[in-house]
């Protein structure tokens, strides 16, 4: 195959890729559209109740940082060895201490 024809494949190769990417952003813009008009429509036709009209349930409700007072079973850990498993757990997953509940710890063999 000549390089003249080789170049001209893969140059009608590119245009074809490219002419099927533009349809399809095409079509991801005209889906986009479609979606926003009938999540606004569905959302004017909904009624729309103050938050005086809404019941509050006062048990439901949680306070943001309550301190767990429960208890941790430590199996052949000992206190200082299990607070510093649960900071590392706590550095690893980036949540913070007061957020994590530890049930038990136990060392494995």
């Amino acid at each position: 195959m000549p390089i003249l024809e080789a170049l001209m494949v893969a140059v009608s190769g590119f245009l074809v890729v490219f002419i099927m990417l533009v349809i399809l952003w095409g079509i991801i813009v005209l889906i986009s559209k479609v979606v926003n008009t009938v999540e606004k429509t569905t959302e004017v036709a909904a009624p729309v109740e103050s938050a005086e009209q809404l019941p509050v349930k006062t048990e439901e409700v949680k306070k943001p940082h309550e301190i767990y007072g429960g208890e941790i079973a430590l199996y052949d850990v000992d206190e200082k060895t299990a607070a510093c498993i649960m900071a590392i757990v706590s550095d690893s997953s980036g949540i913070p201490l007061d957020h994590l509940i530890f049930k038990s710890i136990k060392a494995l063999d």
